[in-house]
């Protein structure tokens, strides 16, 4: 019953409840917001919000990544409706043709476009409802209530959906352990670029509500999902290298170099008094704050960073919370492998430390050890793939 319930229901089912009640409370304060300012430029003859501008919360708060829902089509397409409304209701004196040619037209020029905007039609329909008729076309409704409608709503929209959305899917990722995969960097992951992805959308001769990059993001989430599914690999605590070196923020510099040099390290994780990792030092976080001149040697300026200042005072970083990389990327050992692969393939982590359920640093997963873990799964079903099935049977245990 409840699959049955699933297949005909069209809320998304993915969205957790905070993000339900968001999505209400943002409905609820962009049409509080937007009715009280209107008021303030209203007239008595003029209402001062329209219908339509009840489904457009909808579609900015409740479904943002539409591609209806988008800064242009929600603009865009309540404008030229409502323009598109006065004029016919001053051309077309019968009002079940002007409310036909209203709609039909408003649909062609936001599809000609691109802002199709589904209550933009809506907005069409008003204009008929509200338009005074005169010798000329009356503006008055498209400045006043819509075109105060959709700036306020606009700003709203933008001002919510990019300060408090974003924390609230970050939230998400993080308790739920998902990747988050920037942009366009999935495409080496699946072979597939934007354009690849663009062509075979033209090809399917029929309206897609999902962009490009959501649409290449879903890709690699299912091609990540299946692969580990149906790949029998190996989680992040088996591959890792334990007894890692680390360092800590006070530890100064030039004993951190003497440790990378001695050891022949590429990286130094830096943990807190909790084991908890708060930074990374690779030998490019070195580098970075020597400024050469033309008339410096680089053995000069390297001494006069590596050296520990005498003074009290200093001008240059001394201990490694100075120069690591703060942003970390992290991976539970409990972890499959799959999830090490878009950090490889897609934002170019070598290294990424690997904690236990406590948050606590127990290792390091190389990309080369990824590599030789893939490798040797590839060669594993290369050779039982190549088995006939009589055989491969009789060696299963």
């Amino acid at each position: 019953m409840m699959t049955y319930f699933n297949k005909l229901s069209i809320a998304p089912n993915q969205l957790t409840l905070l993000e339900k009640c968001y999505a209400a409370l943002a409905c609820l304060a962009a049409i509080f917001l937007t009715a009280t300012i209107t008021q303030l430029y209203s007239t008595e003859n003029t209402r001062i919000l329209i219908a339509s501008m009840g489904a457009s919360a909808v579609l900015l708060f409740a479904v943002p990544s539409s591609m209806m829902a988008k800064s242009w089509p929600f603009a865009a397409g309540q404008m030229i409706s409502a323009l598109v409304g006065i004029y016919v209701a001053h051309y077309e004196a019968d009002f079940v043709r002007a409310s036909a040619l209203a709609v039909g037209l408003s649909v062609l020029l936001m599809l000609l476009l691109r802002c199709l905007h589904p209550p933009g039609a809506a907005t069409a329909l008003a204009s008929i409802h509200n338009t005074v008729n005169a010798e000329l076309p009356d503006f008055n409704f498209l400045l006043v209530p819509v075109g105060i409608n959709v700036i306020i709503m606009l700003m709203i929209a933008l001002l919510i959906n990019r300060l408090i959305l974003p924390r609230l899917q970050v939230e998400k990722n993080q308790s739920s352990a998902h990747l988050t995969i920037k942009n366009n960097q999935q495409v080496p992951l699946l072979a597939i670029n934007s354009g690849d992805i663009e062509q075979a959308i033209q090809g399917f001769h029929k309206f897609l509500d999902i962009g490009t990059d959501d649409l290449c993001q879903l890709l690699t989430q299912l091609h990540l999902l299946s692969f580990q599914k149906n790949v029998d690999l190996k989680n992040c605590g088996d591959i890792m290298l334990r007894n890692i070196i680390t360092v800590e923020y006070a530890t100064e510099v030039e004993w951190a170099w003497t440790l990378m040099h001695e050891h022949h390290l590429k990286v130094l994780p830096v943990l807190d008094k909790s084991k908890r990792v708060i930074g990374i030092v690779t030998h490019y976080d070195f580098l970075k704050h020597i400024k050469l001149t033309p008339y410096q040697s680089f053995q000069e300026k390297w001494l006069w960073f590596i050296k520990p200042s005498l003074d009290v005072t200093t001008q240059k970083p001394e201990v490694m919370g100075h120069i690591m990389t703060r942003k970390v990327k992290t991976l539970s050992a409990n972890t499959h492998i799959a999830e090490l692969v878009p950090l490889v393939v897609n934002e170019g982590h070598h290294h990424i430390p690997i904690v236990d359920d406590e948050g606590r640093f127990v290792g390091l997963v190389f990309q080369s050890s990824l590599l030789i873990a893939l490798f040797n799964q590839q060669v594993f079903v290369d050779s039982t793939q190549s088995i006939p099935e009589t055989d491969s049977a009789k060696i299963a245990p």
